[in-house]
């Protein structure tokens, strides 16, 4: 009985293995929708591009494929095509050479290993075939620009590095002139952390590519940021006097020798207008600075009479200017006859 029982048993066993077997090995079909896309090795001298409108967008393509082989093989394709497949220049039967060239996707796809090695059969893919434009990696070194307002700085900001290097593909380079510069933004917001006047660093200001190739989606630029030494200029305001009184400025060895008359109207110098730092136009609007037009003579001008001279604006704070659009006083210089006796 139990050896009756022991042979039920082994044959039962062995007919559900052989049926696992068969079951595995028996042919089948399945229809898959991988998404492939095209790519290169970090640090190729190779990129690849699609240059055609795909369902997958950018450098990917969404493909429909019909596969036939063992249910065993079908069902480990089927999860290895769960994940997007990438194809690389000079791999399973992608060119390396520089060109545009067109892929057969079912050809790509036999050359799978994970396809090969379990003898699975393509049979239909949709879309049959993409474009590719494979490029060399080439680079070039450019110079490096601010961009910043005009007036905001005194003197031309300091960038290190002033040049840099870009790897880009060669249909890019060639875009690239003698003239052709990266830039750093230096914007208002940068420039309200500063302190005027003084000497200061901006650290790690992000390097654009030049405009040529701004749009590209392989060039890199190295190193990627740069700083900026810079000096913020002063702010400066304007504002106007409505007049400025004129005063004589002579020699001590000329005071009692002579007579000096100024016209009423030529006493004070009218709209005159003063720019400069903001603290030092305050200190001019609070009265803590009084403004002043000084007419200086010397002694051959006295003794030549001039009739009139401009005068000119003394002891006024660093870094203020002062204009007017009339500058020019008349005179009438007469030596005392005490004088003209002796």
């Amino acid at each position: 009985m139990w050896r009756f029982i022991r042979t039920f048993l082994a044959v039962s066993i062995v007919s559900a293995l052989i049926w696992v077997y068969a079951e595995a090995e028996s042919l089948r079909g399945a229809e898959v929708t991988p998404e492939i896309y095209f790519t290169a090795d970090a640090g190729s001298d190779r990129v690849i591009d699609v240059t055609e409108a795909t369902e997958g967008g950018s450098n990917r393509v969404k493909v429909t494929a019909d596969l036939e082989g063992s249910a065993a093989a079908i069902d480990a394709v089927e999860r290895y095509l769960r994940k997007p497949v990438a194809f690389i220049p000079g791999a399973n039967g992608i060119p390396k050479e520089a060109g545009q060239h067109t892929i057969n996707l079912r050809d790509a796809l036999r050359q799978l290993p994970e396809l090969k090695a379990r003898g699975i059969t393509i049979k239909r893919v949709e879309p049959g075939t993409v474009r590719v434009f494979v490029d060399e990696m080439e680079t070039r070194t450019v110079k490096v620009a601010a961009q910043v307002a005009a007036d905001a700085l005194d003197g031309a900001p300091e960038l290190r590095p002033a040049t840099i290097t870009i790897r880009l593909p060669r249909s890019e380079a060639a875009l690239l002139s003698p003239s052709s510069v990266a830039t750093v933004a230096i914007g208002p917001d940068l420039l309200d952390s500063l302190t005027p006047g003084r000497k200061q660093t901006l650290p790690g200001l992000r390097i654009v590519l030049p405009a040529e190739i701004r749009s590209s989606n392989h060039a890199r630029p190295d190193p990627a940021e740069a700083d900026a030494v810079v000096t913020l200029r002063a702010q400066t305001r304007t504002i106007t006097i409505a007049s400025v009184p004129v005063h004589l400025r002579l020699a001590p060895a000329e005071f009692g020798k002579w007579d000096i008359e100024i016209p009423e109207q030529d006493r004070f110098l009218t709209d005159v207008s003063l720019t400069g730092p903001s603290e030092a136009i305050r200190q001019i609007e609070d009265k803590t600075v009084t403004v002043i037009a000084t007419l200086p003579l010397s002694f051959e001008e006295l003794e030549r009479a001039i009739p009139s001279k401009e005068a000119v604006f003394a002891d006024l704070p660093a870094g203020v200017r002062a204009e007017a659009a009339a500058r020019t006083v008349r005179l009438k210089i007469v030596k005392r006859e005490a004088e003209k006796k002796q």
